[in-house]
């Protein structure tokens, strides 16, 4: 990217600015200076006006089932709801309005009402039990909630307890008599005929929307992201796409159609939220969502809306190639394949570009508390760097420091740590949590461990403690060790990581979950083999665990090795 492409009058000007929010004690937040674009959008009611003015109002825009919406009838229903929310339910400037359940065309409508009037949208994970999600609402202090049946029946309990909750609007459909609290969707929608989307002071600084995170011990942190820390994530994805399609002479021959994206992973993910329906408004785009993840429905859905790009979890891509019937799709119109939340074994790069003849393989990396990204691979700079996620985004800092906090030259592992105006504000009221993520200078710690090589490019070794083994003094990545084991035939899951031993310290340990066709065949010896030409002795597995079923992921697909190697621990009784 030359320099000249963020210079004075482009339109993809960096100048420094200072970033200050009045009233904190937070050491960052006294006024770091940061590289921002400053010709680009800032906030996101900049964001939603663009599709409109563009002329693509009476496009489509979200495809659910039979269902199918223009930009002019999202942002009119928004619209409408937003004065609702104003008028009939009392939301003001920052007030929390919370949104939890499955994906659909109405969690878009309430988020773009939400963040619309100055509100702060709070997204929390859809699984959530009555007890977490009265935490939730809570610790939010949300004012409206607006949930579908499924998410209604666990809260139905506690509504009365809710004190700052003065409403909720049940979306597709359900009984509205359940609670004297409770309207449709519909009916509140209704409620604002006839009106438009109230005007707001939200600035940039504002924050706009709160977001938990899955923790593993305790309660869920807030991740608090501002209008400007989500729109510079966005600013900086498209200015890299641009360089991309100019750069790439793949990206630079692909066809016509119209773009249009899968909606395969959850809203209250970053990835699903920021990278896929938030860019889909940026670049005007189509989005086809999904009630449930189903690899063939996906590829009844690639071909039936002829689907350009598909952004799901590695376990998504590699089920779908995998569909028994993947060759009785026309899969043609895909143009990209890939995605984020998840480290993608190396080899799903060449899998992407034999199964999908027209489309690049490409994966982010980031994080909730960064508004999903980073960096971003793709095209020829993947296919050369499988192992790798990427160059870090115009403005974004990234360094790698060693324990005392020291900056390491390229190729020597340490800790992963970013800088930029698109880092989270805060860990909502939790000041402590939020100093131990963020220095005092900016820079978020982000839990792995990762290297530099000598032309920038990041390869992720590990998570910080967990996810690096450390057997007689030797450091080891798990995700190395699983990036050979997911070659080996039989292997269907993997997931590696340390137990103790008496004189090592550790021993390298792999959960696998086997092909059912290779079934009673995959033993230690027969992993330790397939891994001797490849890694280090000391990296080869020494203890086997054969899952009866699919490994246990989260949410966002992320395999959960810590309650991997917790029933390890129990079961074994180590």
């Amino acid at each position: 990217m030359g320099e000249e492409m963020f210079g004075p009058g482009s339109p993809f000007e960096v100048v420094v600015e200072k970033v200050a929010f009045e009233g904190s004690n937070l050491p960052h937040h006294k006024g770091q200076e940061y590289k921002v674009f400053k010709n680009m959008m800032q906030t996101l009611t900049d964001l939603y006006e663009m599709p409109i003015a563009k002329g693509y109002g009476p496009k489509e825009f979200l495809v659910y089932d039979d269902e199918r919406l223009t930009y002019n009838q999202v942002f009119q229903q928004a619209g409408q709801l937003g004065h609702v929310l104003v008028d009939k339910f009392g939301v003001q400037n920052g007030d929390r309005v919370c949104i939890v359940s499955r994906n659909c065309p109405e969690y878009l409508i309430a988020f773009i009402a939400a963040t619309s009037i100055g509100a702060v949208a709070v997204r929390m994970n859809s699984w959530w039990t009555t007890k977490e999600l009265e935490y939730g609402l809570e610790n939010s202090g949300s004012r409206v909630v607006f949930c579908d049946q499924d998410r209604l029946k666990h809260m139905l309990p506690i509504l009365d307890s809710l004190k700052d909750l003065c409403g909720v609007v049940l979306m597709r459909g359900g009984n509205t008599d359940q609670h004297e609290k409770i309207q449709s969707f519909d009916q509140v929608v209704e409620l604002g005929s006839g009106f438009s989307m109230p005007a707001n002071s939200a600035t940039k600084d504002d924050n706009a929307v709160l977001m938990y995170t899955s923790g593993t011990t305790g309660h869920p942190k807030g991740v608090v992201m501002t209008h400007r820390g989500i729109t510079h994530a966005l600013n900086a994805v498209a200015v890299h796409h641009i360089v991309q399609r100019g750069s790439n002479e793949k990206s630079a021959k692909k066809g016509s159609l119209e773009k249009s994206i899968m909606l395969t992973v959850p809203l209250f993910h970053a990835t699903g939220l920021h990278m896929i329906f938030l860019v889909s408004i940026m670049v005007c785009r189509k989005i086809v969502m999904m009630y449930k993840w189903d690899p063939e429905k996906a590829l009844q859905l690639i071909e039936r809306e002829r689907v350009t790009q598909f952004t799901g979890v590695p376990t998504m891509v590699l089920e779908m190639m995998q569909c028994p019937n993947f060759n009785q799709y026309d899969t043609s119109s895909l143009e990209g394949v890939g995605g984020g939340g998840a480290p993608p074994p190396p080899s799903i790069v060449g899998q992407i570009g034999t199964k999908f003849k027209r489309a690049s393989a490409g994966q982010g990396y980031g994080a909730t508390e960064t508004n999903a990204v980073l960096c971003v691979i793709a095209s020829q700079d993947y296919a050369a760097r499988p192992k790798s996620c990427g160059k870090p985004l115009p403005t974004v800092e990234l360094e790698i420091w060693d324990e005392n906090g020291t900056k390491l030259p390229p190729n020597i592992p340490g800790r992963v740590m970013a800088r930029g105006a698109n880092i989270m504000k805060e860990y909502w009221r939790k000041p402590e949590a939020t100093k131990k993520a963020i220095t005092a200078n900016g820079f978020y710690e982000t839990g792995d461990v990762g290297q530099l090589d000598d032309e920038g490019f990041l390869y992720i070794l590990g998570r910080n403690k967990l996810d690096m083994v450390i057997r007689g003094g030797e450091n080891i990545s798990s995700a190395e060790v699983e990036g050979v084991i997911f070659s080996i035939k039989g292997v269907a899951e993997a997931s590696v990581f340390g137990i103790p031993h008496p004189t090592l310290g550790e021993e390298v340990a792999v959960a696998i979950f086997q092909d059912p066709e290779y079934a009673g065949e995959i033993t230690l010896r027969y992993i330790q083999n397939a891994c001797r030409d490849i890694l280090a002795n000391f990296k080869i597995p020494t203890r086997l665990f054969i899952w009866p079923t699919r490994l246990p992921r989260g949410a966002t697909g992320k395999t959960l090795k810590r309650a991997i190697k917790e029933q390890v621990m129990k079961t074994s009784k180590l």
